[in-house]
């Protein structure tokens, strides 16, 4: 039976769902592969130039050791699985598998993605995963904060005599441990010392990875110490959680001497295998130093077992388990199942989110987490380190430092995407408004002149405007900011940069610079068309035949700055009607002047002689004339800038009100956004505590289907070994069938026993069940010594009996 270090989990602990994340039609993608393998992207498969036949040993000698070491470089794999990675925008984990070589790592992936087939299996000796394979679809825990993406890492298996080396092992299981959350390590065999040989490479790998200050013997998950009988290191390296599973498994835990209770396989592990010798002898070092490295330099530490798979009772043909991903998961034996199911829960209980550049000695600083772009470019980092044989710098300095310079790198292409979309909605904006008279638009006036040649027909926008759109275009370039750098204070500086480029740099802003650009573009369109309106007007002024007063001039040159308002664009607006348009007026002003003057000169001399006489009377009605003029155009100037007061207010007013509502509108859609968000949560939580419940009362069901199971098959097999010794050993039969008897009567009293304990007993069922076993055991093999010193062919059957009684 499998256990976890944190007790039994039910398999409605910890519910998940799937979800895909490639667009690819593919269940798992390679990552990272060695550099002599060929990856084919429209088939999903790998070609290994010796795959089909090993190379001799004088050609392994004649070629360098540098070569080969180069051909088992790890590359990553961009077409594939670095590309998936890139565009998941949320916190990323991985669960990575390591183990030797066709022990079953693949279908137990595959299991947590509830398929057989997501990685691939083989029915040969030669392993079929090629570096590390990285599934397309991820594990997502509800409830879990932050929500995290959990993929599953198939790696290549160790002792493959046709692939892989050393050097290649070291390198897979350093990849994983630099980017997993938790190391799932799958072997068969038996906990004892033997089995440490696999994890060789834990001792190159402590050489080339630097110690950190933390704290002396790592607590458990539990909150207990890892650390064995003698003194380990004070010092660790933050490494994931190591999940250690033995496959295959069906021996007996002994019972300890203090409890009377059998060991758990964790105990077992810890107290009896997991112990260092410190004798001195270089095998004892070498497993010194990797029992050290997997109670020190790992997160946590657990140890789970999973059994031989059967069907029902009947162990799966040759032919059947070397093609297990065929066989339907309904017809697995539930002992196999639970097992497997135990195994996942617990792998994905010890599932956190990959995080970077946390401090070593704090508890609480543990880096901020990474999404899938930042992800990627660890990965791009990591294939650098476990290429290289040097020492591998502090990490979390180096995580820091690469979150640094890709938050460098957002923050540069934030700002050229800030300078294309703002220079993209200058060069949009129309060079002029509408005519209010409709005779003409602005677009057609704009073509007009620059088929003249008079302007370039560069997009003008009013400052106001230009300050509204960098202002949403900041905001949106600000939250994408934030979803690609998680760290608080990373974000916090790059947002800092981002703002200070874009608008806020006291040496000249980006804003400030399209300002400059756009009072360029709009000096240019202004004074082109206050130039075309005006000299259309001065034509009439000048002409000769034009006889115009002041009040007449004043009107025409009102109205053709109006329209020049009305028209033009930009910020020098205000400076070309009072520079150049005034100085236009106050030209052809001096000009009609003159002319008046020399007019009345010539009239007044021609009519001198006649109207002597009436001249006092004239020059005094020339002055009321002058007069009532002034006054009435006074007066007009005071009512035009009434209305014109009036007009500003009321379109103040109306954008205000427009304002309100616009904000209205807003808030009453993310109220009702809140409150439909807030019902499906409810219902959500409702549906899965219903399912949860069921799933319980089912699991419940079982148990005591498997009890009753278990007994009634304890009792045919006795039947059955009787009848067996009385046929081959007539001469003992009146003897022994007293004797068996006997044994028959007690152990069904003990069984009888047994049950009504279990039913008056029901919480404890389990350890109640285990001690009822080794008890009835205890007494039958008392029996069976005795029958033992009779004869040697009784001695095999009965051994036979305790072989079956234990399975």
């Amino acid at each position: 039976m499998a256990d976890a270090a944190a007790g039994n989990i039910s398999a409605t602990d910890v519910p998940y769902e799937i979800v895909s994340c490639s667009t690819k039609p593919f269940p798992s993608l390679p990552l990272f592969l060695p550099r002599n393998v060929t990856y084919d992207p429209k088939t999903n498969t790998v070609t290994s130039p010796s795959s089909s036949s090993p190379p001799s040993r004088a050609q392994q000698q004649r070629r360098p050791q540098s070569a080969n070491d180069y051909d088992e470089h790890l590359v990553l794999v961009e077409n594939a699985g670095l590309d998936m990675l890139r565009r998941v925008n949320k916190p990323i984990g991985c669960v990575s598998c390591v183990g030797p070589y066709r022990t079953g790592k693949s279908l137990l992936l595959s299991r947590f993605l509830k398929s057989s087939k997501s990685f691939k299996l083989g029915p040969t000796l030669e392993g079929c995963t090629r570096g590390i394979w990285i599934s397309t679809s991820a594990i997502v825990q509800p409830g879990s904060s932050p929500s995290t993406y959990t993929f599953l890492l198939d790696c290549e298996g160790t002792g493959d005599p046709l692939e892989g080396s050393e050097t290649s092992n070291a390198r897979i299981a350093l990849t994983c441990i630099l980017i997993s959350s938790v190391f799932l390590y799958n072997n068969t065999g038996r906990p004892d010392r033997s089995s440490l040989q696999f994890l060789n490479y834990l001792t190159t790998i402590r050489q080339r990875i630097p110690i950190q200050l933390g704290s002396t013997g790592g607590p458990g998950p539990d909150g207990a110490s890892l650390t064995s009988s003698t003194t380990i290191s004070s010092s660790r390296r933050n490494f994931p959680a190591f999940l250690w599973v033995f496959r295959d498994f069906f021996l007996q835990l002994p019972v300890r001497r203090d409890t009377n209770k059998p060991y758990t396989l964790r105990e077992y592990m810890l107290e009896r295998v997991l112990v260092t010798q410190n004798r001195g002898a270089r095998s004892d070092d070498a497993d010194d130093a990797i029992i050290d490295s997997l109670l020190n330099d790992f997160r946590s530490f657990d140890v789970l077992s999973i059994g031989y798979p059967k069907r029902g009772d009947v162990p799966f043909s040759p032919d059947e388990l070397s093609t297990l991903d065929d066989v339907p998961w309904e017809e697995f034996d539930d002992e196999f199942k639970a097992e497997v199911e135990q195994t996942i829960i617990t792998c994905l209980g010890r599932t956190q989110p990959f995080r970077l550049g946390g401090d070593p000695s704090s508890e609480d600083d543990l880096g901020p987490v990474a999404h899938g772009p930042l992800f990627s470019s660890w990965c791009h980092r990591v294939v650098d380190l476990v290429n290289s044989n040097d020492i591998i710098p502090d990490i979390p300095d180096m995580q820091q430092t690469l979150m640094k310079n890709l938050a460098e790198e957002k923050v540069s292409e934030a700002v050229d995407a800030y300078v294309n979309q703002m220079e993209d909605y200058l060069d949009g904006c129309p060079v002029y408004n509408d005519d209010v008279a409709g005779k003409r638009d602005g677009m057609v006036i704009a073509a007009d002149m620059v088929s003249e040649g008079l302007i370039k027909g560069e997009g003008v926008a009013e400052d106001k405007e230009l300050e509204r759109h960098s202002l949403g275009v900041l905001v949106e370039l600000c939250k994408e900011l934030k979803h690609l750098i998680t760290s608080d204070k990373l974000l916090d500086e790059s947002l800092d940069k981002l703002k200070k480029k874009c608008i806020k740099d006291e040496h000249g802003s980006i804003l400030d610079q399209l300002k400059e650009t756009n009072s360029k573009r709009s000096r240019e369109s202004c004074e082109a068309i206050a130039r075309r309106l005006y000299m259309s007007f001065r034509a009439i002024v000048r002409d000769d035949a034009t006889k115009m007063s002041d009040k007449q001039f004043e009107a025409g040159a009102k109205t053709v700055e109006d329209k020049f308002r009305t028209i033009a664009r930009g910020p020098a607006v205000q400076e070309t009607a009072d520079i150049f348009l005034k100085e236009q007026k106050d030209a052809d002003k001096i000009f009609l002047q003159r002319v008046s003057s020399i007019n009345a000169l010539y009239q007044d001399t021609l009519q001198k002689k006649e109207e002597l006489d009436k001249d006092v009377e004239q020059k005094n009605l020339m002055v009321s004339t002058l007069k009532r003029d002034l006054e009435e155009q006074k007066k007009m100037e005071e009512e035009h800038i009434s209305e014109l007061r009036d007009d500003m207010a009321a379109k103040l007013k109306k954008a205000e009100d427009d304002r309100a509502a616009e904000l209205k509108k807003k808030q009453d859609e993310m109220e009702a956004a809140k409150k439909d968000a807030e019902k499906r949560l409810a219902d959500e939580v409702a549906a899965r505590e219903e399912r949860l419940r069921k799933e319980e009362e089912a699991h419940e069901q079982e148990i005591q289907k498997l009890m009753k199971t278990a007994d009634a098959n304890m009792k045919k097999e006795i039947m059955a070994a009787e009848e067996k010794r009385r046929a081959d050993q007539a001469k003992f039969r009146t003897e022994m069938e007293t004797k068996l008897n006997e044994a028959e009567s007690r152990m069904q009293e003990e069984v009888k026993a047994r049950e009504a304990r279990l039913k008056e007993e029901e919480d404890r069922h389990t350890k109640e069940l285990q001690r009822v076993r080794t008890e009835l055991n205890e007494k039958m093999e008392v029996q069976k010594k005795k029958y033992l010193q009779e004869i040697d062919e009784l001695e095999k059957q009965c051994f036979n009996f305790k072989a079956c009684s234990i399975m």
